[in-house]
């Protein structure tokens, strides 16, 4: 403890970026110490494409390590940067200035009831987090109602110590929609959920839903449980092309999806009525889409798409993100492009570039994704640095 005390202390004093990583997770949050009290620390947190994402507040002792100096700290810094010139839109302003002379996590709460907000809880004894408005405090405890995104009828009043908020993430840009957003989302009523499996059915439903711009989700077969949400750009007998958007309800860039990789298309659920609550909201406050992203692309269903791109991409150097039959989902640009074959250059999370790459057949491509924005941050990085 005395050494996490320490770290974070030297973080604080000196302005350093620093990566905190809790116990028994797989997630770490990247940020600037914001406050240090009695009970533990309160980050301003900064999500993977280096936008300001609120903060996040770590019980000291549900903290594994802190690191402040690493490669992935130098790429953060820069990427953050790029992001600040970009001028990306970020939620930056309610963010409050804590006391550390005072539990932090009372002051979190605190701020979170009085400003009817959402926050995110973590607790090690629960197998996930708990989301939701702070309802009541009190001296030992405080109350939340909890929503599900997935399941509008699943709604719960619960009890909290403050010691059992081990990790409490709050104002950032997905909750910060949310807060914007449930009260006209609670109205609703929830949606039976409609979801195709049959896929001889899958051509005829995504091209009734390209003509008609509706919301679809689109549930990967071999990559579960991961999907798409998004509207149908093209499609052809097979292959989709998607306008994604984020869990924010901002434009995610585009997916190109083999249908013989799809499990099922959903028309219908509560957790699109809350996207399209999201949706509505961004386009509302003319958020939907950051400045380096062009939403606005149209592409020729009659074409071989998958091929099209690929040529594309090689053309304009361009950063992408592909999913194979075989293995996880990598970033990387592709060169020497053929009838059958490509070559892929990975750039891993530190951004080290493969430039030797590895040959890939492209029939065993199954997603393409492209003009999303960590993939155009991550290229515009690159170039500056002259590598692509």
């Amino acid at each position: 403890m005395d050494s996490i005390l320490y770290d974070l202390e030297f973080a604080k004093n000196d302005q350093r970026l620093a990566n905190v990583f809790p116990k028994e997770q797989e997630t770490f949050y990247t940020g600037f110490v914001n406050s240090i009290g009695a009970d533990g620390v309160i980050l301003n947190t900064y999500d993977d494409t280096g936008q300001a994402d609120g903060a996040v507040y770590i019980q000291f002792d549900a903290i594994d390590n802190v690191e402040f100096d690493s490669p992935d700290l130098d790429n953060m810094l820069e990427t953050i940067q790029i992001a600040e010139n970009d001028q990306l839109f970020t939620v930056t302003d309610q963010i409050p200035v804590f006391v550390s002379t005072s539990d932090l996590i009372k002051q979190v709460v605190e701020a979170a009831y009085k400003n009817k907000q959402f926050l995110v809880l973590t607790r090690s004894d629960l197998e996930h987090y708990q989301e939701g408005a702070v309802t009541a405090i009190h001296e030992n405890d405080f109350e939340m109602h909890l929503v599900d995104k997935f399941n509008l009828t699943h709604e719960i009043t619960t009890t909290f110590k403050y010691t059992e908020a081990e990790i409490v993430e709050f104002s950032g840009r997905e909750l910060a929609v949310e807060t914007a957003t449930w009260p006209k989302i609670a109205q609703q009523q929830p949606e039976s959920r409609l979801t195709l499996t049959d896929a001889k059915g899958f051509y005829a439903v995504l091209k009734n839903a390209e003509q008609k711009q509706e919301l679809i989700t689109i549930n990967d077969e071999t990559k579960s449980p991961n999907f798409f949400v998004g509207t149908v750009n093209a499609v052809n007998e097979t292959e989709v092309l998607c306008n994604l958007v984020d869990m924010a309800g901002q434009f995610g860039g585009y997916s190109l999806i083999r249908l013989d990789a799809i499990a099922s298309i959903t028309l219908q659920s509560d957790y699109m009525q809350v996207m399209k609550a999201f949706i509505g909201y961004q386009k509302k406050n003319q958020t939907f889409v950051q400045p380096v992203l062009n939403e606005e692309r149209l592409f020729d269903a009659t074409d071989d798409l998958m091929m099209a791109l690929l040529k594309q991409t090689e053309t304009f150097s361009r950063v992408l993100s592909i999913a194979l039959l075989s293995s996880a989902r990598e970033m990387g640009y592709v060169t020497d492009v053929t009838a059958d074959t490509f070559r892929f250059h990975v750039i891993d999370p530190d951004l080290y570039v493969d430039q030797t790459g590895v040959e890939i057949a492209i029939e065993e491509v199954d997603e393409l994704s492209f003009d999303f924005l960590n993939a155009v941050l991550i290229e515009n990085h690159l170039r500056d640095k002259g590598l692509l």
